[in-house]
């Protein structure tokens, strides 16, 4: 891998990604179609376009998860005996390869197997994998906490044909991290992404490793992402953070409008939560805005659905703050800070 690296913002459509990269070796097994994917990834949004069928699905496989960070929505739901929301658990091996049938036959090109749950905990993780890959799909990835990423899951995953694998890493500090990821050690973790790393370049060089972390406004997260910069330096392909969007609903507040603001979700990919029902973007995990059931309709009708219009056409028109739950979202107020007030 290279020693030198290049901070740099992802396609302008992708408000709040923030990445460094220190290899591309990746990305020459990659070929025509990946490169017109994701030229689209980036087009599409900007152009206001609504495609056949959505370029990604998000795909949450469990909603259970083995931590209790604090940052994540789903904690706070389970903390709240009042709204307390039943697990559905498992997408099952036939409701899933029936998912990736319809979305092959309609030309999706990319798959991600996690919303808020952990994708590791699904016993049929890897087979989730390989059948993605079989079926052709080009990108197939996940993210995960890394806690049961063992060396013997990780082979699987690596011999499915994984694509991308982002792991959650949020500190180096150990007590900062334990703190960030309630219910592990920073040691297993950074045992089992080693091992990960290892097996990938002994024998799958084509697998992106990317490591990323909540940021908040303290110059303390700042200092423990720069001292990640020097930890994965020559291993991973790529180190990024997000900022930290508030998702306690007591503490949500409304935005001011930001004029010329779209979001690029609703362009580019589908939510498809554990429990059925289908939403329009990563904010919505209360499923404030449902614009389908994957387990009673086709996906392909989900997608081109009135309800699915109806917002489509309001950001694209420039009227995202007549959407109710668009007024709470970070990200207009970020794309605005980010773009236009400089």
């Amino acid at each position: 891998m290279s020693g030198q690296h290049i901070e740099k913002k992802e396609e302008e459509v992708n408000y709040n990604a923030n990445e460094i990269v220190f290899s591309k070796n990746w990305e020459s097994f990659k070929g025509e179609e990946y490169a017109e994917y994701r030229a689209n990834w980036s087009k599409y949004p900007k152009e206001r376009f609504v495609s056949h069928f959505p370029l990604n699905l998000d795909i949450e496989t469990t909603d259970l998860c083995n931590l209790k960070c604090p940052m994540c929505a789903r904690t706070m739901k389970d903390a709240d005996k009042e709204h307390h929301v039943a697990k559905s658990r498992y997408i099952d091996k036939e409701a899933y390869m029936n998912i990736i049938d319809q979305a092959v036959e309609h030309g999706v090109k990319a798959i991600k197997l996690q919303y808020l749950g952990e994708p590791l905990l699904h016993k049929d993780v890897a087979f989730q994998v390989e059948y993605a890959k079989q079926k052709g799909v080009l990108d197939v990835m996940f993210n995960t906490n890394a806690v049961l990423l063992t060396p013997d899951l990780s082979l699987k995953l690596l011999e499915a044909g994984l694509d991308k694998l982002f792991i959650s890493f949020d500190a180096v500090n150990p007590k900062l991290y334990a703190q960030q990821r309630v219910g592990t050690t920073i040691g297993v973790v950074i045992d089992n992404i080693y091992e990960f790393i290892k097996l990938r370049d002994m024998f799958y060089p084509k697998t992106h490793i990317r490591l990323s972390m909540v940021m908040y406004d303290d110059p303390i997260w700042r200092r423990q992402f720069d001292a990640m910069k020097v930890m994965w330096e020559g291993l991973v392909d790529s180190l990024g953070y997000g900022i930290f969007n508030e998702r306690n609903p007591d503490k949500r507040h409304e935005y001011a409008p930001v004029e010329g603001f779209a979001c690029e979700q609703l362009f580019q990919r589908m939510f498809l939560k554990c429990n059925g029902n289908v939403t329009v973007c990563c904010v919505d995990d209360s499923d404030e805005y449902i614009v389908g059931n994957w387990k009673e309709q086709k996906l392909i009708d989900i997608w081109n659905a009135p309800k699915y219009r109806e917002i489509r056409d309001a950001h694209a028109n420039g009227d995202y703050y007549k959407i109710p739950m668009c007024r709470k979202c970070f990200l207009p107020d970020l794309y605005k800070k980010t773009y236009l007030d400089k």
